[in-house]
Protein backbone atom coordinates (compact mmCIF):
# COMPACT_ATOMS: atom_id res chain seq x y z
CA UNK A 1 0.00 0.00 0.00
CA UNK A 2 1.36 3.44 -0.89
CA UNK A 3 1.60 5.40 2.73
CA UNK A 4 1.63 8.80 1.49
CA UNK A 5 -1.76 7.93 -1.31
CA UNK A 6 -3.34 6.78 2.14
CA UNK A 7 -2.55 9.71 3.98
CA UNK A 8 -3.98 12.44 0.88
CA UNK A 9 -7.08 10.27 1.44
CA UNK A 10 -7.19 10.38 5.09
CA UNK A 11 -6.85 14.41 4.64
CA UNK A 12 -9.35 14.53 2.00
CA UNK A 13 -11.97 12.04 3.99
CA UNK A 14 -11.06 14.31 7.23
CA UNK A 15 -11.99 17.69 5.09
CA UNK A 16 -15.01 16.41 3.90
CA UNK A 17 -15.75 14.66 7.19
CA UNK A 18 -15.55 18.00 9.19
CA UNK A 19 -18.35 19.73 6.68
CA UNK A 20 -20.81 16.68 7.63
CA UNK A 21 -20.20 16.92 11.08
CA UNK A 22 -20.60 20.69 11.42
CA UNK A 23 -24.23 20.43 9.40
CA UNK A 24 -24.91 17.15 11.91
CA UNK A 25 -24.61 19.32 15.03
CA UNK A 26 -27.20 22.00 14.27
CA UNK A 27 -29.41 18.45 13.00
CA UNK A 28 -28.35 16.76 16.00
CA UNK A 29 -29.39 19.23 18.55
CA UNK A 30 -33.43 19.52 16.86
CA UNK A 31 -33.34 16.03 17.36
CA UNK A 32 -32.26 15.35 20.78
CA UNK A 33 -34.82 18.06 21.88
CA UNK A 34 -37.75 17.61 19.96
CA UNK A 35 -37.18 13.78 18.50
CA UNK A 36 -37.72 15.19 15.00
CA UNK A 37 -36.20 14.08 12.10
CA UNK A 38 -35.63 17.40 10.50
CA UNK A 39 -36.10 17.16 6.98
CA UNK A 40 -35.83 20.81 5.84
CA UNK A 41 -31.82 21.23 7.60
CA UNK A 42 -30.29 20.79 4.42
CA UNK A 43 -32.42 22.79 2.11
CA UNK A 44 -32.28 25.61 5.07
CA UNK A 45 -28.13 25.29 4.58
CA UNK A 46 -28.64 25.24 0.76
CA UNK A 47 -30.46 28.28 0.40
CA UNK A 48 -28.46 29.80 3.04
CA UNK A 49 -25.30 28.87 1.11
CA UNK A 50 -26.94 30.68 -2.43
CA UNK A 51 -27.29 33.89 -0.20
CA UNK A 52 -23.82 33.86 0.52
CA UNK A 53 -23.08 33.18 -3.28
CA UNK A 54 -25.42 36.21 -4.26
CA UNK A 55 -24.23 38.64 -1.78
CA UNK A 56 -20.13 37.97 -3.24
CA UNK A 57 -21.23 38.36 -6.41
CA UNK A 58 -22.31 41.83 -5.46
CA UNK A 59 -18.60 42.32 -4.38
CA UNK A 60 -19.87 42.08 -1.01
CA UNK A 61 -16.52 41.42 1.26
CA UNK A 62 -16.33 37.81 2.31
CA UNK A 63 -15.99 38.86 6.23
CA UNK A 64 -19.28 40.52 5.65
CA UNK A 65 -21.15 38.32 3.45
CA UNK A 66 -20.63 34.87 4.89
CA UNK A 67 -22.14 36.18 9.08
CA UNK A 68 -24.89 37.71 7.05
CA UNK A 69 -25.59 34.48 5.11
CA UNK A 70 -25.56 32.28 7.94
CA UNK A 71 -27.60 35.24 9.60
CA UNK A 72 -30.14 34.61 7.18
CA UNK A 73 -29.89 30.84 7.72
CA UNK A 74 -30.47 30.89 11.19
CA UNK A 75 -33.61 33.01 10.28
CA UNK A 76 -34.68 30.68 8.42
CA UNK A 77 -34.41 28.10 10.31
CA UNK A 78 -36.61 30.40 13.27
CA UNK A 79 -39.29 30.88 10.03
CA UNK A 80 -39.82 26.95 9.36
CA UNK A 81 -39.92 26.38 13.13
CA UNK A 82 -42.83 28.85 13.53
CA UNK A 83 -44.33 28.02 10.68
CA UNK A 84 -44.27 24.14 9.95
CA UNK A 85 -43.52 22.85 13.28
CA UNK A 86 -44.61 24.96 15.83
CA UNK A 87 -48.38 24.64 15.04
CA UNK A 88 -47.98 20.68 14.30
CA UNK A 89 -45.56 20.26 17.40
CA UNK A 90 -48.25 17.72 19.60
CA UNK A 91 -49.74 16.12 16.24
CA UNK A 92 -48.54 12.77 15.98
CA UNK A 93 -45.20 12.07 14.59
CA UNK A 94 -46.09 11.69 10.85
CA UNK A 95 -47.89 14.81 10.99
CA UNK A 96 -44.19 16.67 11.84
CA UNK A 97 -42.56 14.88 9.71
CA UNK A 98 -44.68 15.44 6.64
CA UNK A 99 -44.45 19.07 7.73
CA UNK A 100 -40.90 18.88 7.69
CA UNK A 101 -40.46 17.37 4.16
CA UNK A 102 -42.91 20.04 2.95
CA UNK A 103 -41.03 23.03 3.97
CA UNK A 104 -37.88 21.48 2.20
CA UNK A 105 -39.39 21.29 -1.00
CA UNK A 106 -40.82 25.09 -0.68
CA UNK A 107 -36.99 25.90 0.36
CA UNK A 108 -35.77 23.69 -2.68
CA UNK A 109 -38.15 25.29 -5.17
CA UNK A 110 -37.89 29.01 -4.25
CA UNK A 111 -34.28 28.22 -4.58
CA UNK A 112 -34.65 26.85 -7.89
CA UNK A 113 -36.99 29.82 -8.96
CA UNK A 114 -33.95 32.59 -8.06
CA UNK A 115 -31.10 30.56 -8.82
CA UNK A 116 -32.18 27.91 -11.20
CA UNK A 117 -31.05 24.36 -11.51
CA UNK A 118 -27.10 24.81 -12.83
CA UNK A 119 -24.15 23.72 -10.76
CA UNK A 120 -22.11 27.00 -9.96
CA UNK A 121 -18.77 27.09 -8.50
CA UNK A 122 -18.17 29.23 -5.27
CA UNK A 123 -15.55 31.73 -4.62
CA UNK A 124 -12.31 30.39 -2.77
CA UNK A 125 -12.29 32.88 0.24
CA UNK A 126 -8.65 31.97 1.13
CA UNK A 127 -5.50 31.76 -0.51
CA UNK A 128 -4.82 28.30 -1.20
CA UNK A 129 -1.42 26.82 -2.15
CA UNK A 130 -0.20 22.96 -1.95
CA UNK A 131 1.76 22.01 0.84
CA UNK A 132 4.35 19.40 0.78
CA UNK A 133 5.36 17.64 3.91
CA UNK A 134 7.96 15.03 3.52
CA UNK A 135 6.72 13.16 0.52
CA UNK A 136 3.21 14.08 0.96
CA UNK A 137 1.40 16.83 -0.55
CA UNK A 138 -1.66 18.27 0.06
CA UNK A 139 -3.89 21.51 -0.67
CA UNK A 140 -3.92 23.93 2.29
CA UNK A 141 -7.63 24.30 1.67
CA UNK A 142 -8.05 20.86 3.47
CA UNK A 143 -6.18 21.86 6.73
CA UNK A 144 -8.46 25.69 7.08
CA UNK A 145 -11.66 23.79 6.27
CA UNK A 146 -10.61 21.44 9.05
CA UNK A 147 -9.63 24.26 11.96
CA UNK A 148 -12.56 26.34 10.89
CA UNK A 149 -15.35 23.44 11.59
CA UNK A 150 -13.67 22.35 14.58
CA UNK A 151 -13.27 25.88 16.03
CA UNK A 152 -16.95 26.74 14.70
CA UNK A 153 -18.13 23.34 16.67
CA UNK A 154 -15.94 24.56 19.69
CA UNK A 155 -17.87 27.33 19.91
CA UNK A 156 -21.49 25.99 19.36
CA UNK A 157 -20.11 23.74 22.53
CA UNK A 158 -19.39 26.19 24.21
CA UNK A 159 -22.44 27.96 24.13
CA UNK A 160 -24.29 24.86 24.99
CA UNK A 161 -22.57 23.98 27.71
CA UNK A 162 -21.30 27.55 29.52
CA UNK A 163 -23.99 30.19 28.88
CA UNK A 164 -27.46 30.29 30.60
CA UNK A 165 -29.38 29.79 27.39
CA UNK A 166 -27.09 26.53 26.94
CA UNK A 167 -28.00 25.32 30.12
CA UNK A 168 -31.48 26.11 29.30
CA UNK A 169 -31.27 24.40 26.06
CA UNK A 170 -29.92 21.26 27.77
CA UNK A 171 -32.72 21.41 30.29
CA UNK A 172 -35.23 21.60 27.21
CA UNK A 173 -33.81 18.85 25.73
CA UNK A 174 -33.90 16.49 29.00
CA UNK A 175 -37.45 17.30 29.97
CA UNK A 176 -39.97 19.75 27.98
CA UNK A 177 -42.82 19.48 30.30
CA UNK A 178 -40.55 20.19 33.88
CA UNK A 179 -38.50 22.51 32.05
CA UNK A 180 -41.66 24.73 31.20
CA UNK A 181 -42.59 24.60 35.10
CA UNK A 182 -38.99 25.65 35.79
CA UNK A 183 -40.10 29.05 34.24
CA UNK A 184 -38.08 27.94 30.73
CA UNK A 185 -39.54 29.77 27.80
CA UNK A 186 -39.90 26.00 26.02
CA UNK A 187 -40.73 28.07 22.43
CA UNK A 188 -37.84 30.61 22.56
CA UNK A 189 -35.43 27.96 23.75
CA UNK A 190 -36.79 26.20 20.60
CA UNK A 191 -35.95 28.68 18.42
CA UNK A 192 -32.96 29.38 19.46
CA UNK A 193 -32.03 25.56 18.46
CA UNK A 194 -33.44 25.96 14.92
CA UNK A 195 -31.32 29.43 14.70
CA UNK A 196 -28.18 27.51 16.09
CA UNK A 197 -28.87 24.84 13.23
CA UNK A 198 -29.50 27.16 10.30
CA UNK A 199 -26.73 29.70 11.36
CA UNK A 200 -23.93 26.62 11.58
CA UNK A 201 -25.66 24.54 8.78
CA UNK A 202 -24.65 27.83 6.62
CA UNK A 203 -21.30 27.64 7.78
CA UNK A 204 -20.95 24.46 7.07
CA UNK A 205 -22.45 24.93 3.12
CA UNK A 206 -20.11 27.87 2.85
CA UNK A 207 -17.14 25.15 2.99
CA UNK A 208 -18.93 22.48 1.24
CA UNK A 209 -19.03 24.90 -1.73
CA UNK A 210 -15.56 25.92 -1.72
CA UNK A 211 -14.70 22.24 -1.62
CA UNK A 212 -17.35 20.90 -4.14
CA UNK A 213 -19.54 23.29 -5.43
CA UNK A 214 -22.99 25.25 -5.17
CA UNK A 215 -26.41 23.50 -6.56
CA UNK A 216 -30.01 22.77 -5.04
CA UNK A 217 -29.74 19.48 -4.57
CA UNK A 218 -26.98 19.71 -1.85
CA UNK A 219 -29.57 19.85 0.77
CA UNK A 220 -30.87 16.66 -0.09
CA UNK A 221 -27.39 15.61 0.19
CA UNK A 222 -26.66 16.70 3.60
CA UNK A 223 -29.73 15.73 4.89
CA UNK A 224 -28.86 12.23 4.12
CA UNK A 225 -24.98 12.75 5.04
CA UNK A 226 -25.67 14.94 8.34
CA UNK A 227 -28.50 11.89 9.74
CA UNK A 228 -26.07 9.04 8.86
CA UNK A 229 -22.89 10.99 10.98
CA UNK A 230 -25.72 11.60 13.71
CA UNK A 231 -26.52 7.99 13.69
CA UNK A 232 -22.90 6.92 13.70
CA UNK A 233 -21.73 9.25 16.59
CA UNK A 234 -25.32 9.29 18.74
CA UNK A 235 -27.89 11.13 18.22
CA UNK A 236 -28.15 14.04 21.28
CA UNK A 237 -24.55 14.21 21.28
CA UNK A 238 -22.41 17.03 19.80
CA UNK A 239 -18.98 15.07 19.58
CA UNK A 240 -20.71 12.44 18.70
CA UNK A 241 -22.06 14.11 16.05
CA UNK A 242 -18.73 15.54 15.26
CA UNK A 243 -16.79 12.68 15.27
CA UNK A 244 -19.40 10.74 13.49
CA UNK A 245 -18.99 13.19 10.53
CA UNK A 246 -15.79 12.65 10.29
CA UNK A 247 -15.46 8.85 10.38
CA UNK A 248 -18.54 9.02 7.37
CA UNK A 249 -15.79 11.10 5.29
CA UNK A 250 -12.62 9.30 6.05
CA UNK A 251 -14.87 5.86 5.16
CA UNK A 252 -16.05 7.61 1.87
CA UNK A 253 -12.68 8.54 1.38
CA UNK A 254 -10.54 5.28 1.49
CA UNK A 255 -13.71 3.40 -0.26
CA UNK A 256 -13.37 5.99 -3.07
CA UNK A 257 -9.16 5.63 -3.16
CA UNK A 258 -8.79 1.82 -2.66
CA UNK A 259 -12.19 0.49 -4.01
CA UNK A 260 -14.74 2.25 -6.14
CA UNK A 261 -16.42 5.40 -5.71
CA UNK A 262 -19.07 3.50 -7.41
CA UNK A 263 -19.65 1.20 -3.89
CA UNK A 264 -18.83 4.50 -1.63
CA UNK A 265 -22.94 4.98 -0.86
CA UNK A 266 -23.55 1.18 -0.16
CA UNK A 267 -21.03 0.36 2.14
CA UNK A 268 -21.65 3.39 4.06
CA UNK A 269 -25.12 2.84 4.23
CA UNK A 270 -23.68 -0.94 4.83
CA UNK A 271 -21.83 1.06 8.01
CA UNK A 272 -24.88 2.92 9.32
CA UNK A 273 -26.50 -1.12 9.50
CA UNK A 274 -23.80 -2.27 11.63
CA UNK A 275 -23.99 0.35 14.00
CA UNK A 276 -27.93 -0.17 14.39
CA UNK A 277 -27.46 -3.38 15.05
CA UNK A 278 -24.50 -3.68 17.52
CA UNK A 279 -24.46 -0.10 18.81
CA UNK A 280 -27.86 1.57 18.38
CA UNK A 281 -27.17 4.53 20.39
CA UNK A 282 -24.21 4.99 18.41
CA UNK A 283 -20.43 5.54 19.82
CA UNK A 284 -21.31 8.52 22.52
CA UNK A 285 -25.06 8.08 23.16
CA UNK A 286 -26.02 6.18 26.19
CA UNK A 287 -29.48 4.75 26.77
CA UNK A 288 -31.52 6.77 29.25
CA UNK A 289 -34.46 4.65 31.30
CA UNK A 290 -37.61 6.79 30.45
CA UNK A 291 -40.10 7.07 33.37
CA UNK A 292 -43.73 6.36 32.64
Amino acid sequence: MDVNYLIKQLLNGLAAGSIYALVAVGYNMVYGILELINFAHGDIYMFGTFIALALLERHLPAPVAIPLACLAGGLTGMLVERVAYRPVRNAPRVVPMLSAVGAALVLRNLAQLIWGTETMPFPQLFPTRMIQVGEVQFNSLQVIILALALSLTGLFALIVRRTKLGKATRCVAQDIPAARLMGIEVNRIIQFVYFAGGFFGVAGGVLFAMYYAVWIGMGFLGTMKAWIACIIGGIGSLQGAFVGGLILGVTEALISGFVSSAYRDAICYGLVMLVLVFRPMGIFGRQVAEKV
